[in-house]
């Protein structure tokens, strides 16, 4: 998920434990569960309790804080090519899925979110980062004027993503890797982004318990990008699984064999 979706949501996520924290009581009955009667008594850093909404904006907030710190520590003019790459390539990445998230479901999401499952598990690698780079510039290419000034985005990426693959590709190996300040800045931001994804995990977890007989509730702390996502894998499953135009349906008994 790109940051910038996942901080929002976080914020979301923190608004929706303030508003739905209490139960709501009326003539002396409850009329609508709380979150409360979910509330661990436990100690453990998971537990949801009143504060988890607060501590959540606070992880919000930190995550975006160690975000900046890291770019911030990549020098654009003493940045290897591995470290000018990553965060060429997230700001590629973020300007798509900004740029595609218009609530229809087509060809430009299926291809992003096919790259996305392409290189979901890449290793920290030049050649790896390499060819990222030049999967996304080739996706955003035609889009290169959308994308211009979007969100702060600037289209000379595009062109420097495809010069830093070369660069990536000729570097030796061993020289290729992230600065140790670099290293440690990226370290702490996914450590906090950890932190967050788990007390996001926590509330939504409670509010299907909670409100399994209010799926409307239940609705609006659930993640919209992962309710798309996950449409879309279903839609390229689908068709996957569709039998070729004028193939028999599952089932049918094979067509006759003419006598020779």
């Amino acid at each position: 998920m790109p940051l910038h979706v996942l901080f929002g949501e976080a914020v979301d996520i923190a608004r929706f434990h303030k508003t739905y924290w209490k139960a709501e009581v009326k003539d002396g009955k409850v009329v609508r569960r709380g979150l409360e009667m979910a509330a661990s008594k436990k100690k453990n850093g998971d537990a949801l309790t009143a504060k988890t909404g607060e501590e959540i904006l606070s992880l919000q907030r930190a995550g975006v804080e160690a975000g900046t710190r890291y770019l911030l520590v990549v020098d654009p003019k003493k940045a290897s090519p591995f470290e000018r790459g990553q965060i060429v390539l997230d700001e590629i990445t973020a300007t798509l899925e900004w740029l595609f998230d218009d609530g229809v479901e087509d060809e430009n999401d299926a291809r992003l979110a096919k790259l996305g499952q392409a290189h979901a598990g890449d290793p920290a690698t030049a050649d790896a980062l390499a060819l990222a780079l030049d999967d996304y510039a080739a996706l955003a290419a035609p889009h290169r004027e959308a994308m211009d000034g979007l969100g702060g985005f600037d289209a000379a990426m595009l062109d420097e993503a495809r010069e830093l693959a070369a660069a990536l590709r000729a570097r030796p190996a061993e020289n290729a890797g992230l600065s140790e300040k670099a290293r440690e800045a990226l370290v702490l931001r996914n450590k906090v982004i950890g932190l967050l994804l788990s007390r996001m995990s926590t509330v939504r977890a409670a509010a299907r318990f909670v409100f399994r007989d209010r799926p409307d509730i239940v609705r609006e702390v659930t993640s919209a990008y992962g309710r798309r996502r996950r449409a879309e894998a279903k839609r390229r499953a689908k068709k996957v699984d569709a039998p070729p135009p004028g193939a028999p349906p599952p089932g049918a008994p094979p067509p006759p064999v003419s006598p020779t």
